[in-house]
Protein backbone atom coordinates (compact mmCIF):
# COMPACT_ATOMS: atom_id res chain seq x y z
CA UNK A 1 0.00 0.00 0.00
CA UNK A 2 1.26 3.48 -0.87
CA UNK A 3 1.55 5.89 2.05
CA UNK A 4 -0.24 9.25 2.04
CA UNK A 5 2.99 11.20 1.58
CA UNK A 6 3.96 9.07 -1.44
CA UNK A 7 0.67 9.77 -3.25
CA UNK A 8 1.00 13.54 -3.03
CA UNK A 9 1.70 15.28 -6.31
CA UNK A 10 3.46 18.29 -4.78
CA UNK A 11 5.66 19.02 -1.78
CA UNK A 12 3.77 20.38 1.21
CA UNK A 13 5.07 23.23 3.33
CA UNK A 14 4.11 23.63 6.99
CA UNK A 15 2.61 27.07 7.38
CA UNK A 16 0.45 28.43 10.20
CA UNK A 17 -1.55 31.28 8.64
CA UNK A 18 -5.11 32.52 8.88
CA UNK A 19 -7.36 31.32 6.10
CA UNK A 20 -10.85 32.51 5.15
CA UNK A 21 -13.06 29.68 3.79
CA UNK A 22 -16.16 30.36 1.68
CA UNK A 23 -18.77 27.80 0.59
CA UNK A 24 -22.43 27.52 -0.39
CA UNK A 25 -25.17 26.19 1.91
CA UNK A 26 -28.94 26.02 1.36
CA UNK A 27 -29.28 29.27 3.31
CA UNK A 28 -26.72 31.04 1.13
CA UNK A 29 -23.01 31.68 0.99
CA UNK A 30 -21.05 31.21 4.23
CA UNK A 31 -17.57 32.51 5.04
CA UNK A 32 -15.60 31.64 8.18
CA UNK A 33 -11.99 31.73 9.44
CA UNK A 34 -9.72 28.70 9.72
CA UNK A 35 -5.99 28.06 10.21
CA UNK A 36 -3.68 26.53 7.62
CA UNK A 37 -1.54 23.64 8.78
CA UNK A 38 0.24 23.03 5.46
CA UNK A 39 -0.04 24.06 1.82
CA UNK A 40 1.28 22.99 -1.58
CA UNK A 41 0.76 24.00 -5.20
CA UNK A 42 -2.12 21.50 -5.45
CA UNK A 43 -3.77 21.52 -2.03
CA UNK A 44 -4.16 22.90 1.46
CA UNK A 45 -4.80 21.27 4.85
CA UNK A 46 -6.46 23.44 7.46
CA UNK A 47 -8.05 23.24 10.91
CA UNK A 48 -11.70 24.18 10.97
CA UNK A 49 -14.55 24.14 13.49
CA UNK A 50 -17.12 22.37 11.28
CA UNK A 51 -17.42 19.43 8.94
CA UNK A 52 -17.85 20.21 5.27
CA UNK A 53 -19.17 17.47 2.99
CA UNK A 54 -16.62 15.70 0.82
CA UNK A 55 -16.53 17.06 -2.73
CA UNK A 56 -17.97 20.41 -1.53
CA UNK A 57 -16.80 23.30 -3.68
CA UNK A 58 -14.93 25.90 -1.62
CA UNK A 59 -13.06 29.12 -2.08
CA UNK A 60 -10.35 30.22 0.30
CA UNK A 61 -8.27 33.31 0.80
CA UNK A 62 -4.78 33.52 2.30
CA UNK A 63 -2.78 36.67 2.97
CA UNK A 64 0.90 36.03 2.25
CA UNK A 65 3.72 38.27 3.44
CA UNK A 66 5.89 39.27 0.47
CA UNK A 67 9.00 41.42 0.36
CA UNK A 68 8.98 44.12 -2.28
CA UNK A 69 5.18 44.23 -2.56
CA UNK A 70 3.38 47.48 -1.68
CA UNK A 71 1.85 47.00 1.76
CA UNK A 72 4.09 43.96 2.35
CA UNK A 73 1.52 41.31 1.50
CA UNK A 74 -0.53 39.77 -1.27
CA UNK A 75 -3.88 37.97 -1.16
CA UNK A 76 -4.08 34.49 -2.70
CA UNK A 77 -7.57 33.38 -3.81
CA UNK A 78 -8.02 29.63 -4.40
CA UNK A 79 -10.94 27.59 -5.72
CA UNK A 80 -11.16 23.87 -5.07
CA UNK A 81 -13.02 21.08 -3.34
CA UNK A 82 -12.94 19.16 -0.07
CA UNK A 83 -11.15 15.80 -0.40
CA UNK A 84 -10.59 14.78 3.23
CA UNK A 85 -11.94 15.35 6.74
CA UNK A 86 -9.97 14.09 9.76
CA UNK A 87 -10.77 14.18 13.48
CA UNK A 88 -8.16 16.11 15.46
CA UNK A 89 -6.99 14.06 18.45
CA UNK A 90 -7.22 16.03 21.66
CA UNK A 91 -9.29 18.78 20.02
CA UNK A 92 -12.89 17.66 19.47
CA UNK A 93 -13.96 21.22 18.57
CA UNK A 94 -12.01 21.13 15.29
CA UNK A 95 -11.45 18.88 12.29
CA UNK A 96 -8.61 18.71 9.82
CA UNK A 97 -9.78 19.50 6.29
CA UNK A 98 -7.91 18.62 3.11
CA UNK A 99 -8.87 20.61 0.02
CA UNK A 100 -7.65 20.25 -3.54
CA UNK A 101 -6.72 23.51 -5.28
CA UNK A 102 -8.19 23.52 -8.78
CA UNK A 103 -7.18 27.08 -9.63
CA UNK A 104 -5.77 30.14 -7.93
CA UNK A 105 -4.98 33.78 -8.56
CA UNK A 106 -3.29 36.62 -6.78
CA UNK A 107 -5.61 39.51 -5.96
CA UNK A 108 -4.85 43.19 -6.23
CA UNK A 109 -4.65 45.31 -3.07
CA UNK A 110 -8.17 45.91 -1.74
CA UNK A 111 -9.63 42.79 -3.38
CA UNK A 112 -10.80 39.89 -1.22
CA UNK A 113 -11.92 39.74 2.41
CA UNK A 114 -10.12 41.17 5.41
CA UNK A 115 -8.36 38.28 7.08
CA UNK A 116 -5.88 38.03 9.88
CA UNK A 117 -7.71 40.55 12.06
CA UNK A 118 -10.38 38.07 13.23
CA UNK A 119 -9.97 35.34 15.81
CA UNK A 120 -8.79 32.21 14.01
CA UNK A 121 -9.29 28.60 15.09
CA UNK A 122 -6.17 27.03 16.51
Amino acid sequence: MVGTDERRRAQRFPLALPLEVKWQENSGQVQEPATIRDISATGVYFLFDRDLPLDSKVEFYVRLQMEGVPGGNVMLHCVGSIVRIDPTPGDPAHVGVGARIDRYRFLRPGEGPDIGDKPVTQ
